[in-house]
């Protein structure tokens, strides 16, 4: 008589239906590849879902998600968007020589799936795939002035830690921050992570004209021109969003 598989077997079965020709899958493929009644693969997914291995789009399919790529696998939802962005990253590096980050929003936290860091930069906390509280950070208020406004709020509404005696931790003061920087297509974050370091981000769209990323350029407060590096950083997020299919939506004449 087979023994039974265990919960941790049954785990396993369902994210090993994931690989580089079957990335994204419906709950029923999953089902189908794990040999697992639908009840169970439903309740499974959902563990996973809940523990952030697995992530749902917006049309019902499950990738793999970024808690995975934190603890050291790929995360199939953003690789591509790394290795595309890592040459535009190199450039923005090569033209100032300050840090240079590649972000993604996970709730209402930033996860850092790239870091560029000079010698000379100013010190900074964050390494490739830590997280931080989206408010704190210049790519996380650009990630949370395009999001959904559940999410949004919801980062609104949690503890936003004083990283600096500087840090904007007032709701309705950053609440306004975020419309402008949705506005201006932007963000300056003067000391808000440290007392040395000011920043600044712009947002990456895809093809689908959804902002899934966001470029920063980290410097030192006391020589660094943020008039020198708007333009750079908007240029290199153009950039990105190009090689992802974006497309600005042509001007209607009137």
């Amino acid at each position: 008589m087979e023994a039974r598989p265990t919960a941790a077997a049954r785990l396993l079965s369902v994210l090993d239906c994931f690989s580089p020709r079957t990335p994204v899958l419906s709950l029923t493929e999953i089902a189908q590849s794990a040999s697992l009644p639908l009840s169970t693969a439903h309740r499974l997914v959902g563990e996973l879902a809940g523990w952030g291995a697995l992530a749902r789009d917006d049309h019902g399919g499950y990738h793999l998600g970024l808690k995975l790529w934190e603890l050291g696998s790929l995360s199939l939802a953003r690789a591509s968007i790394r290795e595309i962005a890592l040459p535009y990253l190199g450039d923005l590096f090569d033209a100032t020589g300050e840090n240079v980050h590649l972000s993604v929003l996970d709730g209402t936290d930033v996860v850092f799936l790239a870091r560029l860091a000079g010698h000379r930069s100013v010190g900074i906390l964050t390494t490739t795939g830590s997280r931080l509280p989206a408010t704190t950070t210049a790519t996380g208020r650009v990630l949370l002035a395009h999001a959904a406004a559940d999410t949004r709020e919801s980062a609104l509404t949690s503890p936003i830690p004083a990283e600096t005696p500087h840090t904007t931790t007032d709701p309705e003061t950053l609440r306004v921050e975020l419309a402008d920087i949705a506005r201006t297509g932007y963000c300056v974050a003067d000391r808000q992570l440290a007392d040395d370091a000011v920043a600044v981000a712009a947002p990456i769209r895809d093809a689908t004209s959804r902002v899934t990323a966001a470029v920063a350029v980290v410097g030192r407060r006391e020589t660094t021109s943020v008039a020198h590096l708007v333009p750079a950083v908007v240029t290199t997020a153009t950039g990105v969003a190009r090689s992802l299919g974006y497309r600005r939506p042509a001007r209607r004449r009137s």
